[in-house]
């Protein structure tokens, strides 16, 4: 059953990555880095601010550093510990346009920027949910262009994200109740 599965999950992955030509190698350069997501990261964080009290607003910032810091650690854990190459590592005519570390399951860009979305998407108005999801979806798969995950890598990713956000809005409703 594993090697169906990946057997297609390098086939995806072959598609996806090849989808672009080399022109757009800057683009999606772009995308999979932090720094073009910068002001829209800050204007969450504004957002947060405007639709909240301060001690709200303090609680909700802290939820989502800790949720960060899940998303991300608990990425570099499973990876570690599920061991699975980076397609980098192993699949012919791939094209890698990053430094590749060793394991990739699961990602953490999918399960940041998903998680992200889902945490939020109870907190600011739609519209911004909508552009959160969008967000995390070309991050997600600019971890495919740039040769680095599987598309079962974002999957997990994605599900560990939105564990965490479905877990923490338990915990925000349990706080927001008890000081509303």
């Amino acid at each position: 059953m594993w090697e169906l599965w990946s057997k297609w999950d390098t086939s995806a992955l072959l598609y996806f990555n090849g989808l672009f030509p080399p022109s757009f190698d800057s683009f999606w350069l772009a995308v999979t880095g932090t720094l073009l997501w910068l002001p829209l990261y800050a204007a969450l964080i504004v957002l947060l601010y405007r639709s909240s009290d301060l001690p709200t607003f303090i609680f909700r910032l802290a939820l989502t550093a800790l949720a960060v810091l899940l998303w991300d650690q608990g990425a570099g854990f499973f990876k570690t510990l599920i061991a699975r190459p980076r397609p980098c590592h192993s699949v012919e005519n791939l094209r890698v346009l990053v430094h590749c570390s060793p394991y990739g399951f699961f990602s953490a860009h999918a399960a940041n920027s998903f998680g992200l979305a889902a945490l939020f998407s109870k907190w600011i108005p739609r519209p911004w949910t909508a552009l959160l999801v969008v967000a995390a979806i070309l991050q997600s798969y600019s971890r495919l262009h740039v040769g680095v995950h599987y598309p079962l890598d974002l999957l997990a990713g994605m599900l560990w994200g939105g564990f965490v956000a479905v877990s923490f809005h338990k915990i925000d409703q349990q706080w927001t109740s008890k000081h509303s």
